[in-house]
């Protein structure tokens, strides 16, 4: 009988190549540098969309030990691989303004991701609030009465804001997901793609199940 074998998919692919450079990864000085907790054992822990990861020169595991998307481990290996430092500027772009290739008004890539979330919330706004929240996002005082905004730091260092706008007359509804203008200065724009990618399914999941547990 011939047995049947699953092929990695080509996420787990990125994961297990950047195990090699997460293996020589000084990950004490990546610690002091994002002010990590790190113990004597120089395990890092992190959180990341309200779950806890364990990181060493090995891996990244969820502390809870329930299965979790392949992308997230990445983007976590690529943040402590990063080299960033300084402060977020608290100054706000979609990622596809933050490179020259959309920076003459081609607006389709962003409205794609940015898509799921009008799908989802575009006629619930209270929804969309209490799901942001659970994520740890905080609500901002909102000048305009049709618009309202939350923040919410994906990872230490870099916030995301989103902007719920209602329909008119002229526009339909609009929800957008903006990273600070330092972002890439922490994680290459490719891997802030994946992280905002993360970031949506994480919103979507949160409201579908209630909770950030038990969804990978």
């Amino acid at each position: 009988m011939n047995k049947r074998y699953s092929r990695p998919s080509s996420y787990d692919i990125i994961y297990e190549a950047l195990l090699p450079k997460l293996a020589e990864c000084n990950l004490a000085e990546s610690a002091a540098r994002f002010n990590l907790p790190i113990d004597s054992d120089g395990q890092i822990t992190i959180n990341f969309l309200k779950r806890d990861y364990l990181i060493t020169n090995t891996g990244v595991i969820p502390a809870d030990g329930k299965p979790v998307n392949i992308n997230n481990r990445s983007i976590l290996i690529h943040y402590v691989l990063s080299q960033g430092t300084g402060d977020p500027v608290y100054l706000f772009k979609h990622l596809f303004r933050m490179t020259t290739i959309f920076s003459s008004g081609d607006t389709g890539k962003a409205n794609m991701m940015d898509a799921p979330l009008i799908k989802a919330f575009g006629n619930d706004v209270d929804k969309l609030d209490k799901t942001i929240i659970k994520l740890g996002g905080e609500p901002e005082l909102s000048r305009d009465s049709y618009s309202r905004s939350w923040l919410l730091e994906v990872l230490p260092k870099i916030p995301v804001k989103f902007i719920y706008r209602e329909a008119d007359d002229d526009f339909s509804v609009e929800i957008q997901t903006l990273f600070d203008e330092s972002a890439p200065e922490f994680l290459e724009f490719e891997c802030l793609a994946f992280l905002c990618g993360c970031l949506v399914r994480a919103v979507l999941k949160t409201a579908e199940y209630g909770s950030v547990d038990g969804w990978e």
